[in-house]
């Protein structure tokens, strides 16, 4: 049909599948999309397992994308003369319908894509265009030139990215670094692709950017390693074919999986991924000698180890974006660990698992991103690299056990993760990360001195940092440790410091929170409770001068409420300090200064509207009870009923308004008896 089609007679009628007539030209189109979806649906499940090997597929893409038939000339009539080549006339199109044409090409990887979008660039001339269509055709163009067209991704990259599509322009930047890899500048290529690989994860758990341009991004990094793979593994190409039957997938050729729907783009990432993994191991000193035995018997044993990794990269296969554990557990059987193959194999699988965990992690499937990253250790341990990749994977996977509140599980992975980490190979900000993650899970477990002494060791690493405000949060984190674990003198210094830092960086509300803490533990470690009012009346102090310099009304809000809890805070001291046994005339004295306090945090509660009901209601409450205290009934019972008209109408299913009112009830229920008395 093509042949016919070059010959000028696209629009005869031919003969073709039932229910329609046909043109030569509808027919080819037809054929293509046929051939190319093969194995056909209709197909038993055992035929679609055989047959998918993308073999047949790669060549009839291959023909096509070249632009010659598959024949070398039509058949006809023995004597009857050869038609003279009549070329097809092709209308004039405006330049709204050549981009119509362009797109649709590339979106369904026909042939002679590229020199439609050339003939846009020409059209385009002189045309003032969006910054989308210039960015369409500005990467068309560096695709087209090969080397000379890295700078053109770039601009490709940065019209992408003023058109509002960052993920296409992350997707650009990555092609560019591929084709800087295939002029042998393999090193700047991996450097080149660490900025569109980290962003395009992140844009994709943000559901800021597509699988399609996720997977370009992916598909190109693995191809990069792969080629440096190539360097690292041969000096000589391997047999031809010798890998088209062994699928692989990387990182790149699951992250569509189940997702293509029609996007015939997105569908290629699969074959192309598999592709990448048989090249890594048919050199030859991997392919002709591996486990020792014969030639017959090896072609026969490696596709059967590898036949459980094609069968589950089919799309929908699992349903998920990312690729199957259970395939990559059968995958990984295919060499023996001690060899060249089998080494590169494990790392690059355990690279795959790292990658995806991520991924998994962003999207809130933390159960998911904890099992790649679990098979993500076990891969690289076999492949030997326990202390580098191992260790980096046995981070990610203490992290993602901690969101699951695995407490235990997590501290045990993480604290085997530790003695491998080291700052040169991994950074110290993953130091830091797992023994802040490892101080929280053992802080959950009640185990606070051993968690204050995680968070000491972060903090002192983090303090070398410039930026200051993890090395605060940890100091703070670590002076809680401590208190909890009654050492009230070592707290009291790390809360100081912490505050110090605190100062510096401007955060008034880790300051105001350190100096409350100072309080509390001033009061409990018996140094008096003039040092606990000090400290107090400082917080109180910053929080009403951070006022007045803030314009900002979400920073006032916030301020605000940081004010209201510290009045609360300094009411329940006031009348925590006073023992049971002490005299009536101090205990008087003491709620007297704890109800002027309270009272004032209702009324800065009060001024932050129906966002604070719930504070300003606990807060009326707590007064409520302290003028009960004070021997009157009457305000008691004024400050219930107001708590029990400001829950008027309220959602009944929510537990805060149930326990609230139930408090209010029983105070006003106390209050009344007592009046009648």
């Amino acid at each position: 049909m093509d042949r016919l089609t070059a010959l000028g007679l696209g629009d005869q009628e031919v003969p073709g599948p039932a229910g329609r007539t046909w043109t030569a030209r509808e027919l080819a189109v037809h054929a293509r999309a046929e051939a190319l979806s093969w194995p056909p649906a209709s197909t038993s499940a055992t035929a679609r397992r055989t047959s998918a090997t993308g073999h047949a597929r790669a060549w009839t893409s291959v023909r096509w994308w070249n632009g010659s038939p598959g024949v070398r000339s039509a058949a006809r009539p023995v004597g009857a003369p050869v038609p003279t080549p009549v070329p097809e006339v092709i209308p004039e199109k405006d330049l709204t319908a050549l981009l119509a044409e362009a797109r649709r090409l590339s979106d369904t990887l026909q042939p002679h894509a590229v020199e439609a979008w050339l003939a846009v660039s020409r059209a385009a001339e002189g045309v003032e265009l969006s910054a989308h269509d210039r960015a369409e055709i500005a990467d068309h163009q560096a695709m087209d030139r090969g080397p000379e067209g890295i700078a053109l991704f770039e601009r490709a990259a940065e019209l992408f990215a003023e058109a509002g599509d960052p993920g296409e322009a992350l997707a650009a930047r990555a092609r560019g670094a591929y084709v800087r890899a295939l002029t042998g500048e393999i090193d700047e290529a991996l450097a080149a692709i660490d900025a569109p690989y980290d962003g395009v994860l992140a844009l994709y758990s943000e559901d800021r950017t597509g699988v399609r341009q996720t997977a370009a991004v992916l598909m190109s990094r693995a191809r990069i390693l792969m080629r440096r793979v190539h360097g690292e593994s041969r000096t000589t190409p391997p047999p031809r074919g010798a890998g088209r039957r062994r699928g692989r997938r990387t990182g790149g050729a699951g992250a569509g999986r189940g997702h293509t729907g029609d996007d015939v783009r997105l569908a290629a990432r699969g074959p192309r991924g598999r592709r990448c993994w048989p090249n890594s191991r048919c050199g030859p000193g991997t392919w002709r000698r591996p486990y020792g035995c014969s030639r017959r018997r090896r072609r026969r044993s490696w596709p059967r180890g590898c036949r459980g990794s094609r069968w589950s990269t089919r799309p929908g296969s699992r349903g998920s974006p990312i690729t199957s554990v259970t395939s990559r557990r059968r995958s990984g059987r295919c060499g023996p660990p001690w060899s060249t193959a089998g080494r590169i194999w494990r790392r690059l699988g355990g690279l795959s698992c790292i990658s995806s965990s991520p991924v998994l992690g962003g999207r809130g499937r933390s159960e998911e991103a904890a099992e790649h990253a679990l098979e993500a250790a076990h891969w690289s341990d076999e492949a030997g690299e326990g202390p580098t990749l191992g260790a980096w994977a046995r981070h990610q996977l203490g992290g993602f056990l901690l969101r699951q509140g695995r407490w235990a599980e997590a501290a045990e992975v993480l604290e085997s993760a530790l003695p491998d980490l080291s700052a040169e190979t991994h950074g110290d900000g993953a130091i830091v990360q797992t023994q802040w993650w490892l101080g929280d899970c053992l802080s959950e477990l009640g185990e606070h001195r051993a968690a204050a002494e995680r968070r000491l060791q972060a903090a002192e690493t983090a303090r070398h940092w410039p930026e200051q405000n993890d090395h605060a949060t940890l100091a703070h984190l670590a002076a809680e440790s401590l208190g909890h674990a009654d050492l009230p003198a070592e707290a009291d210094r790390a809360y100081e410091r912490a505050g110090d830092l605190w100062r510096t960086l401007g955060n008034v509300h880790g300051l105001v929170r350190s100096l409350r803490a100072r309080a509390w533990l001033a009061l409990r470690a018996d140094r008096g409770l003039d040092r606990a009012r000090e400290l107090m009346a400082g917080a109180i102090e910053e929080c009403e001068a951070a006022l007045l310099v803030t314009d900002d009304e979400e920073a006032r809000q916030r301020l605000t409420g940081e004010l209201g809890h510290t009045h609360r805070q300094f009411g329940e001291l006031l009348a925590r300090s006073v023992a049971e046994e002490a005299e009536d005339t101090a205990i008087q004295a003491a709620f007297e200064d704890a109800l002027a306090e309270t009272a004032e945090s209702v009324t800065v509660f009060a001024a932050l509207g129906e966002g604070a009901v719930h504070t300003r209601t606990a807060a009326e409450l707590a007064a409520g009870w302290l003028e009960a205290d004070l021997s009157r009934p009457a305000d008691a019972a004024a400050r219930a009923r107001g708590v029990l008209k400001a829950y008027e109408g309220a959602d009944d299913g929510d537990e805060t308004v149930r326990s609230r009112r139930a408090e209010a009830e029983q105070l006003l229920q106390l209050m009344e008896e007592q009046t009648d008395k």
